[in-house]
């Protein structure tokens, strides 16, 4: 149901798992000294594993690929020198993306129904629609100066400090006993709270005067120099890449889930419909998650249900690869002119409006493919 190099065989789209999973134990048990080009090995692994499939492409996949290129090339320093500005950009743009319309008027409000306030009680049961979303907004612009905070030496302990009531916030709202997102959604966070602790309000160590080339000839100690020379500037590309390209994700040129809009409805979508004349071409795991819309036949496909029940993980929230999934389903099924497509932008930030594009026809979905630079 994925947009993926269909040529190889299942087994063979679990082998960069395997290698990711195998070079992180090897890793754990090797000499601080050896761990470099296992790191390489990880990095690789999670790109080949994109390629293979861009639903894999999920945020803290991506986000472990880039540390894995910076702690294979650089010293631990250097690496949170590197890191800091990185992770301060995620902050940044989360809370950035979050300004807008469509997450003041819907995730921000489920948000805050699932607090209940000492001596306040559940804020949605207190104020009317339009002061919620008001309050809603205080969420992203609090994370986006909590970024800001992080960039400076000075206020970087008390913003970590913060970014870690931050995701424990998350882990209490979206646990089992309140809004019951996945266990991976809550790992991460757990896994980000540490992260703030080492990265951000940790004392920083003074540096060990010893250099592990000191006993290297003077031919191998300038090769080395010079391997490090490009293995900084190839990290320093990797890091810069990722912290500018976000601000143009709402043209299109980079991913929502890349540019860490997390939990920002704003982003592009495709909505497919199958006819119920071609009910009988579907495979048997599909009808439940098809909901009839209207009085012409046409039954919506809850993409983001059938991603759920099948990966355990959302629908990556993109048009494009969205529309990938529907031609896909076309070619699979045989739907022809039994499926369509209403392909939606990115919402408006003051408005929430978006610009659509209706496709009818297997044809004409794919055509409409061929406009994206990467689509499967």
């Amino acid at each position: 149901m994925s947009s993926t190099l269909h040529m190889l065989p299942s087994w063979g789209q679990t082998i960069p798992g395997v290698v990711i999973l195998a070079a992180c134990v090897a890793i754990v048990a090797t000499a601080e000294l050896q761990r470099a080009w296992l790191w390489w090995i990880v990095a690789a692994a999670f790109c080949v594993s994109f390629v293979l499939n861009q639903h894999r492409l999920q945020p803290w996949a991506y986000q472990s690929a880039i540390y894995a290129v910076v702690f294979a090339t650089l010293d631990r320093e250097m690496a949170r020198r590197w890191l800091i500005p990185l992770a301060a950009s995620v902050y940044l743009y989360s809370g950035l993306g979050k300004l807008d319309y469509q997450f003041a008027h819907t995730v921000g409000q489920n948000f805050l129904g699932a607090v209940d306030l000492p001596g306040i009680g559940n804020l949605a049961d207190r104020f009317e629609h339009n002061t919620l979303a008001m309050i809603a907004l205080l969420l992203p612009l609090s994370e986006a100066l909590i970024a800001i905070g992080l960039l400076f030496r000075r206020t970087r302990r008390i913003a970590g400090g913060c970014v870690m009531l931050l995701h424990l916030s998350l882990v209490v709202m979206l646990g089992p006993w309140n809004l019951d997102h996945s266990n991976g959604v809550l790992f991460w966070n757990i896994l980000l709270i540490i992260q703030a602790w080492f990265l951000f309000v940790k004392p920083i160590a003074e540096p060990r005067e010893s250099s592990p080339s000191s006993s290297l000839s003077p031919s191998a100690t300038a090769v080395a120099s010079a391997d490090k020379t490009v293995g900084k500037r190839f990290v320093a590309a990797v890091v810069i890449l990722a912290i500018v390209m976000p601000a143009t994700e709402r043209w299109g040129y980079w991913d929502h889930w890349t540019s860490w809009a997390l939990y920002s409805p704003h982003s592009s979508r495709a909505e497919v419909q199958i006819h119920r004349s071609a009910m009988d071409q579907l495979p048997a795991d599909m009808p439940p998650f098809l909901v009839d819309d209207d009085s012409d036949g046409w039954h919506r496909l809850q993409l983001n249900l059938w991603s759920l029940d099948r990966l355990n993980v959302p629908i990556y929230p993109q048009a494009r690869f969205q529309l990938a999934v529907a031609s896909r389903v076309a070619h699979l099924y045989d739907l022809s002119d039994s499926v369509r497509v209403i392909v939606k932008g990115v919402a408006d930030r003051r408005s929430g409006v978006r610009k659509e594009q209706r496709m009818m026809g297997r044809k004409e979905i794919d055509a409409a493919l061929k406009h994206y630079w990467i689509a499967q």
